[in-house]
């Protein structure tokens, strides 16, 4: 039995969230395979335009499962750690939209797969929390390179020597999280923000999204970047229906 749910949302918007009530939807080795089996097949599928990653029984992600970390050595902890990074990678470089809708705690791993999505929106009464060092362990799942791209390496470094929790209106204020909801709505809304990237051009929305994933640290990459995309942009259907829409006074209808 599957430890992910993956559902329809809404048309073109796939739902995937850990199915493990009994442990607070904490992953370890069997629910990051099936949690990456159900993203590979949301990727893949022409008629999911969004992904939403989402919440069971009030909870995002509790974290890694620590029942199952247990008899790791060396070797075996870093065999664990490449095929976690499987996980990693897959989210990272996701052409289509990732929204994360936030009830409850997304800690430890849990905040790192929040992260790794385009937009996280948080329930009042949630909270991501990076608690490694409160159980011996250090940040994963991307954490290191990702919290400092959001918060900057001076929150970074706060959040993480002092294995902090935060919560709602707070997370939102140093942008950790983008959008704060009553409890119960984080679901609903990141549907709505689903739909709004699903409506975007696809090839443009997923080379804007590698784009900024590079992170070009000069002006001038930054303009070879955009060289590039935007001539692949110019000879492609999506800017033809874009100028017909922009003439029809019409919603563009990208596919």
């Amino acid at each position: 039995m599957s430890l992910v749910v993956s559902e329809t949302a809404a048309p073109g918007i796939a739902h995937i969230a850990i199915n493990r009530p009994d442990k607070r939807n904490a992953v370890g080795p069997e629910a990051r395979n099936d949690l990456i089996e159900a993203v590979t097949g949301a990727l893949a599928d022409s008629a999911v335009r969004s992904i939403v990653i989402g919440s069971t029984d009030g909870h995002f992600c509790a974290g890694g499962d620590i029942d199952s970390m247990i008899d790791l050595d060396v070797a075996s902890g870093r065999t664990r750690m490449k095929d976690n990074h499987r996980m990693v990678r897959l989210l990272a470089e996701a052409e289509k939209p990732l929204i994360a809708a936030v009830e409850g705690f997304a800690v430890g791993a849990g905040a790192g797969i929040a992260l790794l999505c385009d937009s996280i929106v948080l329930a009042e009464g949630g909270a991501l929390g990076f608690p490694f060092f409160r159980i011996g362990l250090t940040p994963d799942y991307g954490i290191l390179h990702t919290l400092p791209r959001r918060v900057g390496n001076a929150n970074a470094r706060q959040i993480l020597l002092r294995a902090q929790m935060i919560k709602g209106q707070d997370a939102v204020d140093m942008r950790l999280a983008d959008e704060l909801v009553a409890d119960g709505g984080a679901e609903a809304r990141a549907v709505e923000i689903a739909q709004e990237m699903a409506d975007m051009p696809p090839h443009a929305f997923a080379l804007t999204k590698r784009h900024l994933a590079m992170e070009p640290q000069t002006l001038e990459a930054a303009l070879e970047l955009e060289a590039l995309s935007q001539s692949l942009a110019f000879v492609g259907p999506e800017l033809e229906e874009g100028r017909a829409a922009f003439a029809e006074k019409r919603k563009p209808k990208f596919r």
